[in-house]
């Protein structure tokens, strides 16, 4: 069976309708049948998903933070080691730093994993993003001095505490399109295993050219029932099929705008489950996707909101000493860095629990079916909007 033949697939285009119609009533009824079956059904699976960096040369002025060396260094000589002590634990870099690095929080005077009481250590005041340059949109409606201009777009007031808490840090840095170092190795390490994330996109239309027209569109993104498949160059293989996953933890149903073969989606509520490798459950509040939809099929685009910035950390701190030592990043710090600069909806006490933050989404071209296809609402043909709120 061909992918075109399977059943409640989402095809990249729509079939045009063929027909007679007898008297002006058939004829209008035939015009519009044909107006709402050339409407497209695009499907995607996602290939790369990772945190958004357009790091400048000047956003941080003092320098990066300093490499796993020399911060573990710095660590052991505050936890009272002598230089000799020191050098004998660099000897076999990073071998013997790993248990050291893991128990130098202290609780009430004892060792303690750092990882697990973030807080037995104190603040240790990482270098963060001082920077204006990245990508996004203004969550908030305000335009103030931590906010950013979208280097695509030109949006001022753009919200991105995220990229300001870990932008210093080498491997969270990237600019010209490229991917940041860890960020990229989270989502890669956990693509072969993970179900994969979908996208459809239904209700394009194209003029009499084949250019895609201004307009509605409905945008849903799903969790798949089994993994992307991997080309022989390592990256997901387009045009495979996937299955919709039923579950309502993973669905994401909402309104968007064409205009000039990229879309904008209207704010909505994102809830998404990844793997614990690197966040197990994604929840974004006033979410906002922008997706251009390239002529080769391929999507690129940005997600953007306001996501519990505690699982951000546990991300960073699942490897422990392993990721301090071979990413060069301060676990501890980035704990402090997001509780500090977390700028939404907080708890009872002034905290805010969720910080600002925007995602980069990359999509191959893929077929999607869905369970009970008959009844699904995302068969290739009309489809009928709410109202924006």
């Amino acid at each position: 069976m061909g992918h075109s033949d399977l059943p409640g697939a989402t095809r990249r285009k729509g079939t045009v309708a063929r027909g007679l119609a007898l008297g002006a009533a058939g004829l209008l009824a035939a015009g519009v049948a044909t107006q709402a079956a050339n409407a497209e059904t695009r499907g995607y699976a996602v290939s790369w998903f990772y945190m958004a960096a357009e790091s400048q040369n000047d956003d941080c002025p003092q320098g990066t933070n300093p490499l796993s060396e020399e911060m573990a260094t710095n660590y052991m000589k505050a936890a009272g080691k002598s230089d000799q002590e020191i050098q004998a634990l660099k000897k076999d870099y990073p071998a013997n730093m790993y248990g050291p690095m893991y128990m130098r929080g202290r609780i009430n005077g004892k060792p303690a994993n750092v990882y697990i009481n973030p807080t037995s250590e104190p603040d240790p005041k990482i270098k963060t993003a001082q920077g204006h340059v990245a990508y996004g949109f203004n969550l908030d409606g305000k335009d103030g001095p931590n906010d950013f201009v979208d280097p695509q777009t030109k949006q001022t007031g753009v919200d991105d505490m995220l990229y300001r808490a870990v932008g210093c840090f080498i491997t969270q840095r990237a600019s010209g399109g490229q991917r940041p170092t860890y960020p990229a190795i989270q989502w890669d390490t956990t693509r072969d295993q993970m179900p994969a994330w979908i996208i459809e996109v239904s209700g394009i239309e194209r003029d009499a050219v084949g250019k895609v027209k201004d307009g509605d569109v409905k945008v849903n993104i799903f969790r798949a029932t089994g993994p992307v498949t991997r080309n022989a160059a390592g990256d997901p293989q387009a045009d495979m099929s996937y299955t919709a996953d039923t579950s309502p933890r993973s669905q994401n149903t909402v309104h968007a705008t064409m205009h000039n073969g990229t879309l904008t989606t209207d704010p909505f509520e994102f809830h998404m489950i990844q793997d614990p490798f690197a966040i197990t459950e994604y929840h974004f509040k006033n979410t906002q996707v922008r997706l251009t939809l390239n002529d080769d099929g391929t999507a690129k685009g940005v997600l953007g909101g306001y996501q519990p910035w505690l699982p951000i950390y546990e991300g960073f701190a699942l490897g422990g000493a392993v990721n301090e030592l071979n990413l060069s990043i301060d676990s501890p710090g980035i704990y402090y860095a997001l509780k500090r600069l977390a700028d939404a909806y907080p708890d009872a006490s002034g905290q805010n629990q969720f910080i600002s933050s925007s995602y980069i989404i990359e999509a191959v071209p893929a077929f999607i079916t869905h369970p009970n296809a008959d009844k699904t609402s995302m068969a290739v043909g009309p489809v009928k909007l709410a109202a924006a709120h």
